[in-house]
């Protein structure tokens, strides 16, 4: 009877020691308060502070990050395992992100009770005002003596408090808030290479600019006996001139407006008549309807194609020209050969979901012949990201993305 009662006993013992161990946190694991409410700094889930303790922590770091920019967060946790806490607190001050990103300007305070282990770990921004020697000071004169006592709240408020004295200088506080001195863009050796480098450039430019100039000249001077080439040449060389006004603006939109307004000019001037060779006259457009195919007429109607047609007064001979539009929708029809195919509607069969993939169709139809083809396609299945940008964030706050270099201190108590 003794034997079972040690036996219960043994096993509520088992059970009130596993009740009573503490929690082990992760890095990914520790609540970041910042993101539920940017007015909170202090993560305490075993409540070791104490509520009041943690809204006059919290009031003292938001005068912080009022006043100078800096962000600060304050931990304690019941435990972290077998992880070492000088690494915990680097890997928890950059999965957070704390300090703006600009200027790297957090400070992060993380005690670990089981380990009776707690740490300083500073931004690189902030390095210069609350330098290694400083952390490990506050540590061992207000840290260590009342957590000893087991009055958490005393040491990590004066902690907190010493810590806004030594920043909140005015000195510190001009370092803290003044914006990176950024290095010169360029040394001198580097405005050497570019001045070099746009010298070459302008150079070449109108080199090349001249060698376009003079190309449009030959190929005018060539075609003044055949207007419709002399077009079509210029025509061609269109896309060339394009590119060249993108990197050569001055001379490549000279010469982009000039075969522009050369080709209007060449289009517009009579033609002789092949036959016979008396000027031709150009009709118009409701004339040269009667001389067009039906499929010539519907790609003029649709605009892919516009024709011009020559007539000569004295033997009556016809000359039909062709002009393409450089930019249209419309494509060769694969049965009529007409440029009238295009795409008259794209539509959803099925949405795509997060589960399965999705259905489309475009159809293509020619204005013409009324060809019908109809393309199915698959739409990718929706992908919801939840992965988490660094520096938090959420409906309330998250800090700034700052970075650390594993600057501060350690202590134990």
């Amino acid at each position: 009877m003794k034997r079972t009662f040690y036996h219960i006993v043994l096993l509520i013992c088992l059970f009130v020691c596993q009740a009573v161990q503490a929690k082990e946190y992760t890095v990914q694991s520790v609540p970041n308060v910042q993101v539920a409410d940017r007015t909170q700094y202090v993560t305490d889930p075993d409540n070791y502070l104490g509520a009041e303790t943690k809204a006059h922590i919290n009031a003292m770091l938001a005068q912080l990050r009022d006043s100078n920019s800096v962000e600060a967060a304050v931990v304690m946790l019941p435990s972290i395992g077998n992880e070492d806490i000088d690494n915990f607190a680097t890997e928890l001050f950059m999965h957070w992100g704390i300090g703006k990103a600009s200027n790297d300007n957090g400070l992060l305070i993380i005690a670990v009770m089981d380990q009776r282990q707690i740490v300083f770990r500073t931004g690189y921004g902030i390095e210069g005002v609350l330098p290694d020697v400083l952390c490990s000071r506050i540590i061992r004169q207000y840290i260590t003596p009342a957590f000893r006592n087991g009055d958490y709240g005393k040491g990590m408020t004066d902690a907190v408090q010493q810590t806004l004295n030594i920043v909140m200088t005015p000195d510190a506080s001009a370092e803290l808030m003044a914006e990176e001195v950024s290095e010169p863009l360029f040394d001198e050796e580097d405005k050497k290479i570019l001045m070099n480098v746009l010298y070459g450039y302008i150079i070449i430019s109108v080199l090349i600019s001249l060698l376009i100039t003079i190309r449009l000249n030959r190929t005018i001077s060539k075609c003044k006996h055949d207007t419709y080439e002399c077009y079509k040449e210029l025509n061609s060389s269109l896309t060339m001139l394009q590119v060249l006004a993108a990197l050569i603006p001055l001379w490549g939109i000279f010469n982009l407006i000039h075969c522009n307004s050369t080709m209007k000019k060449v289009r517009k001037k009579a033609r002789r008549c092949s036959e016979c060779g008396t000027l031709m006259h150009r009709l118009s457009e409701q004339e040269d309807n009667y001389f067009l195919t039906p499929q010539e007429d519907a790609e003029e109607r649709v605009g892919s194609i516009d024709y011009d047609v020559w007539m000569c007064d004295m033997c009556r001979n016809t000359e039909v020209l062709r002009f393409e539009k450089r930019y249209t929708q419309y494509s060769e029809c694969p049965c009529c050969h007409a440029k009238t195919y295009s795409l008259s509607h794209d539509h959803i069969v099925l949405p795509a979901t997060t589960i399965a993939a999705g259905r489309g169709e475009k159809v293509y139809t020619c204005s013409y012949c009324k060809t019908r083809k109809v393309l199915p396609y698959i739409i990718p299945k929706i992908v919801v990201s939840n992965s988490s940008g660094r520096g938090g964030g959420g409906f309330g706050g998250g800090f700034g993305g700052g970075m650390t270099g594993g600057g501060g201190a350690r202590g134990g108590w």
